[in-house]
């Protein structure tokens, strides 16, 4: 569950004046009003009726690169679907598009499909930045590798639920969509698992039942009574790694999002918690702001309608594309590890004082991310891939006396692999591969040779008993050098001289033919 702390703060700053505006709805006769009066829009008026010169002002040029795609309608100037807002009216344009706080790309995909100005995108950003709300509340970046979840064909198939609170004495429950990320937020007097049942009860009674409820490993959620509710209405419940809400990340972001609201509204009006009117507001906003993720606002693939707002409908984009494309920036180029049924595994312990890790062996996989895992003691847990390493026994040493040692050429004790192995119960014998007179035994065909047969004769301080201690000796050779100019030398010296013998060859058959 979610909790802002509650600390006292170091000091407490003096609000000397704070003024609260609700910006009225335009219409398009105020923006033709406006856009009659405004000197420049005046100008440009008469280029689009009369016809542009062949060179303009500074001021003009903006307007003159789109001068083709410019037009009147009742006195106001649009360039394809959006219109054109004089000078005197873009800050409450700019208050309009900033209602709930949201960010600055959200602003400009709403800007984008209904107003335009000359440096929109500038302003925008300035508004944004000039925000005392945006700029106390602006979020880390986030970190760390993320598994994205499964995107639901159909709205209202997979809920992901959390609980955001205490916010001064408020706490809300958070219920997100993942096909659409329509969000529903409810105040709750009573962190408990009937509270939560009847407020689900009344929420499926508008949209139905899901198919998965996603939750964290909060006692309102794996109780007996949350247990049999969801089995009765055939639901998959799904629970997050403990001590790791990355899993319900839906949530979780939508809960960060949730509480920068708030305290963006608190810092800018004199009101110490959410009353049920700006709580309606933020959700308004959200629903009908397009997603980041899905392109499209939570409430058209919701509802399958753009609601009516001050602004006209956005242009839909194509809601897959955009899905894939966020999910693959969410994918790291580093691959994840994989663990195996049965497979021997240290796994993340919370509850020991003694040991961070704990040995454990892999149960089952309940995902690309999830383990079931078995501990020592019998007890099974869930944990994120995260949250294991994987363990190796380390091997036995080996003593037993029949080993074989090696016998080397040289007195050299760098290196073992060059020496010639024979049994250590009989060194009074000669090498394997050795006869006494020092000539090759004739090896055997279906055994490849791994060593060449060494001659032991040529040596006379080599001997059939092991160096002391049993170390290995190194027979050293000279390097086998790659001359390659000497080789292709005589290789050219070796066409030449077959080139002349067949010359002379056919040379007695030419003059018998002549």
């Amino acid at each position: 569950m979610s909790r802002l702390t509650e600390l006292p703060l170091e000091s407490t700053p003096s609000v000397k004046s704070c003024r609260y505006t609700t910006s009225h709805l335009l219409t398009s006769r105020e923006i033709a009003a406006h856009t009659v009066k405004d000197p420049l829009l005046t100008n440009v008026l008469t280029f689009i009726r009369d016809g542009w010169p062949a060179t303009v002002s500074q001021e003009h040029e903006p307007y003159y690169r789109k001068r083709m795609e410019l037009f009147v309608k009742d006195n106001c100037v649009l360039w394809g679907d959006r219109v054109v807002i004089p000078k005197t009216l873009q800050r409450h344009i700019l208050d309009l598009l900033h209602t709930g706080h949201p960010g600055t790309t959200r602003m400009k995909q709403k800007a984008r499909g209904y107003v335009w100005w000359p440096n929109i995108d500038a302003d925008i950003t300035a508004y944004v930045n000039a925000c005392v709300g945006c700029a106390q509340t602006a979020r880390d970046p986030p970190r760390g590798c993320i598994q994205p979840w499964t995107w639901p064909t159909v709205p209202w198939f997979r809920l992901h639920l959390d609980f955001a609170g205490p916010i001064r004495g408020q706490t809300f429950l958070i219920i997100i969509d993942a096909h659409s990320k329509w969000p529903e937020v409810i105040p709750v007097t009573q962190l408990t698992t009937k509270a939560t049942v009847a407020i689900l009860l009344h929420l499926f009674a508008s949209f139905g039942y899901p198919r998965e409820i996603v939750t964290d490993n909060g006692a309102q959620f794996t109780s007996q009574e949350f247990q049999s509710f969801v089995t009765v209405h055939n639901i998959k419940h799904k629970l997050t790694a403990p001590y790791h809400p990355a899993t319900n990340g839906q949530a979780e972001r939508f809960v960060q999002t949730f509480k920068n609201y708030f305290k963006a509204s608190v810092a800018v009006t004199s009101q110490r918690s959410i009353s049920p009117q700006q709580l309606d507001s933020f959700l308004f906003t959200y629903r009908t702001t397009p997603h980041a993720t899905t392109g499209m606002t939570p409430a058209e693939l919701m509802l399958g309608r753009q609601p009516w707002t001050a602004f006209d409908m956005l242009r839909p984009q194509t809601v897959h594309e955009h899905v894939l494309q966020s999910q693959e920036k969410m994918v790291k180029s580093k691959e994840s590890p994989v663990f195996a049924t049965h497979q021997e595994v240290w796994t993340r312990s919370y509850g020991s004082a003694n040991s961070r890790w704990l040995p454990a062996t892999v149960a089952e996989s309940l995902g690309p991310k999830m383990y079931r895992v078995r501990l020592e003691d019998g007890s099974i847990t869930r944990r994120h891939v995260d949250q294991l390493r994987s363990r190796l026994r380390v091997p036995e040493p080996l003593t037993s006396p029949t080993l074989r040692g090696p016998v080397s050429t040289s007195n050299a004790s760098e290196d073992i692999w060059n020496g010639v192995w024979v049994d250590s119960e009989t060194l009074d014998s000669s090498p394997v591969g050795i006869c006494d007179s020092g000539s090759e035994v004739p090896p055997d065909p279906s055994v490849p040779s791994l060593t060449p047969p060494v001659d032991l004769s040529s040596n006379p301080t080599a001997s059939n008993t092991p160096p002391a201690g049993g170390r290995p000796q190194r027979h050293r050779r000279p390097p086998d050098r790659l001359l390659l100019q000497e080789r292709i030398r005589d290789f050219r010296r070796s066409s030449r001289r077959a080139q002349k013998d067949v010359d002379d060859d056919l040379a007695p058959q030419f003059s018998s033919e002549d």
